[in-house]
């Protein structure tokens, strides 16, 4: 019986400087897009008003890029704004913020 082994370089994480949304009532967020160096998995991480931290995968999506833990939280990229969406208690997404708009670094 022969054994071969393939030697495959380690992954990494690949972070892109952050970026930087507003609401239309002045909340800000902070998103900073990445992925693993293989290609196998883009995800955001995205700080919110409140200081919480979430990082969510990237998902299929028919428009846009939609980011989601598909649990508690969805963070939708679409045509330069951001959607927010929320589980509400009945398990329906509730969205949160409907229109974030990129802005420059606080």
């Amino acid at each position: 019986m022969t054994c071969f082994c393939v030697s495959k370089p380690e992954l990494t994480v690949k972070l892109n400087p952050e970026v930087y949304y507003e609401s239309e009532k002045g909340d800000r967020f902070a998103a900073r897009y990445g992925g693993l160096s293989d290609g196998s998995l883009n995800f955001a991480k995205v700080t919110f008003p409140d200081g919480k931290v979430i990082t969510l995968p990237q998902l299929m999506s028919a428009s846009g890029v939609r980011y989601s833990d598909d649990r508690e939280y969805t963070w939708w990229e679409h045509q330069g704004t951001v959607r927010v969406e929320k589980r509400g208690p009945d398990g329906s997404w509730e969205s949160k913020y409907s229109e974030l708009k990129p802005v420059s670094k606080p």
